[in-house]
């Protein structure tokens, strides 16, 4: 009897190569990993530069790093390699050596030109070599240099080149950076098109520091948990708990309370440094670059359901106190206030929006229904084909008879040209469908709330169409105490509808922007002054009633 081949464990290494890549499915991810890679080759006591360049051609991220040897660029390219840096004994985050595969995410060509030592190494690795590995055996990586004298500093730039998608989105790819640099505890210098990448974090009323019980210390350490309270809800990628071991990020959550009320409102970091050094059967971290901690690892259990408990505790009682102020005399009155500016706006919203469907309408020639927002339970005021008064009037060339080769006349029933403008033309009102009668509804809401000093006077929530006013402003709270701390005081009142009508105005274009895409900057400019001007007089009608 024959001795049977034994069976080997293999890969494909060409679907395993192009698979990883698939992880990198956004610029900013992508950029992110070469970025990473850049501060984790940092020499010893130097800050770590890097500079990268955006065109819609290639990306260019350079850096002042330990560069590599002919060697280590091999290593580089071997698919889940030992990391050089780790090997070496430094605490960095690459982990599972995909990141050579980044680039063919979303392009189609990588270059490595890096120098160490006095020797320069460029190669560079196309996707058609890639997919031309049909079998699965590995594929060569082209060499355009090799350990060519040079007189350049240690460092590596990485270039990506023919790009599978549109123009890359520069300001996405910056704030995505930025709020990475806020979790990485090194002196890093790194620039995107000359922009300086820096992160503000967000201004906070409240923190809060918490310690693991001792049946949570057992699995997870002696750790410290930090808590901040924003005054205004965070965005998804500023809010929750950034979750590090020994410096360095691996996820930020909530734990699961991320939909319940106040929950948004918290952010703070928790270190700790037994993810990075024990070992498990089930390992501590997602390789899928989802920067997200494996839940079935026993420590991760325990950690976040401790991070659970902690933070829904806190939300609680945020929940409790924000309701408790909700009830105060002040709020009662800053929120009947609130109403009256809002009732002004959402009526000058009414008449915007019944110009804009009114323009669309005509320019169109079709007869759409209008927004709900602009009907009333007897209809639209629609000007001519009637008697009945209307705010507008229809203004534009007249069409001619229709004959082929003519020259635009009066022709016989002369029609619409392509606008309407305000004026007096008689119409009639367009008639609801019947048993479904419309309302106009609000449409804009004012709120106030205290977010610190430092922060803007006021903020427009596009989504809700909220316009919050800032009562810790430098400005309000001046007016404020002027009028005696009386909500009906006429300068905390004064000061308040300019800023809503500020706020209003430059909100108002993006509104128009969304319905008409033929809108200008130029319009826009011009709708800023206008409306500001058109808003404050009827600010001052209440004012002064």
């Amino acid at each position: 009897m024959s001795k049977q081949q034994s069976i080997e464990v293999t890969s494909h290494v060409a679907r395993d190569f192009l698979q990883n890549a698939a992880y990198f499915n956004t610029m900013p991810k992508l950029v992110w990993e070469y970025v990473a890679n850049s501060l984790d080759a940092a020499q010893d006591g130097v800050p770590a530069v890097v500079a990268v360049e955006i065109t819609s051609h290639e990306i260019r991220v350079s850096d002042n790093g330990c560069g590599m040897s002919r060697k280590e660029l091999s290593n580089f390219f071997q698919m889940h390699g030992e990391n050089i840096q780790r090997k070496r004994g430094k605490r960095v985050r690459g982990r599972f050596g995909t990141g050579k595969c980044a680039a063919f995410g979303l392009a189609n060509c990588l270059r490595i030109n890096t120098t160490q030592s006095g020797r320069r190494n460029v190669v560079e690795l196309h996707r058609q070599d890639i997919e031309q590995a049909h079998s699965g055996e590995p594929f060569s990586v082209r060499d355009i240099v090799v350990n060519e004298p040079s007189d350049e500093e240690d460092g590596t730039v990485a270039e990506i080149r023919d790009f599978n998608i549109r123009r890359p989105n520069v300001d996405k790819v910056i704030s995505y950076i930025e709020r990475h640099l806020s979790r990485y505890r090194k002196r890093t210098h790194v620039t995107i098109n000359g922009h300086v990448c820096e992160f503000e974090e967000p201004p906070f009323v409240e923190q809060f520091e918490r310690f693991p019980p001792p049946e949570v210390a057992e699995h997870v350490g002696k750790v410290s948990l930090v808590v901040k309270v924003s005054p205004v809800p965070l965005h998804d990628d500023t809010r929750g708990i950034d979750v590090l071991a020994r410096g360095i990020w691996h996820e930020t959550t909530l734990a699961g309370i991320e939909r319940k009320e106040r929950a948004n409102h918290l952010f703070g970091e928790v270190d700790v440094p037994i993810l990075e050094d024990g070992e498990w059967p089930i390992p501590a971290f997602d390789n899928t670059r989802n920067n997200m901690l494996n839940r079935q690892n026993p420590v991760v259990v325990v950690l976040l359901g401790w991070l659970s408990e902690e933070l829904e505790e806190i939300r609680l009682d945020l929940v409790k106190k924000e309701r408790e102020r909700r009830r105060s005399e002040t709020a009662k009155q800053l929120a009947k206030e609130a109403e009256r500016i809002s009732n002004i706006l959402n009526d000058d919203f009414a008449q915007q929006e019944m110009e804009l469907e009114l323009t669309r309408r005509v320019s169109k020639r079709s007869g759409g229904k209008s927004v709900s927002e602009i009907l009333d339970e007897r209809g639209e005021l629609w000007p001519g084909d009637g008697d009945e008064p209307t705010p507008w009037e229809q203004t534009g060339t007249p069409h001619g008879t229709g004959t082929q080769g003519n020259l635009a006349g009066e022709g016989d029933t002369p029609r619409p040209g392509p606008t309407v403008r305000p004026g007096s033309e008689p119409g009639a009102r367009k008639s609801t469908t019947k048993g479904r009668r419309k309302r106009r509804r609000a449409v804009f809401s004012i709120e106030y709330e205290r977010v610190t000093t430092e922060s803007s006077r006021s903020r427009y929530a596009g989504d809700t169409k909220t316009i919050f006013i800032n009562l810790d402003h430098p400005q309000i709270a001046s007016a404020f105490e002027a009028g005696g701390k009386r909500t009906d005081a006429r300068q905390f009142r004064e000061v308040c509808y300019e800023v809503a009508a500020v706020e209003y105005a430059i909100a108002l274009p993006y509104e128009k922007l969304e319905r008409n895409e033929l809108y200008h900057a130029s319009d826009a400019l011009f709708d800023v002054k206008d409306t500001i001007d058109r808003v404050t007089k009827r600010f001052m009608q209440v004012l002064h009633s």
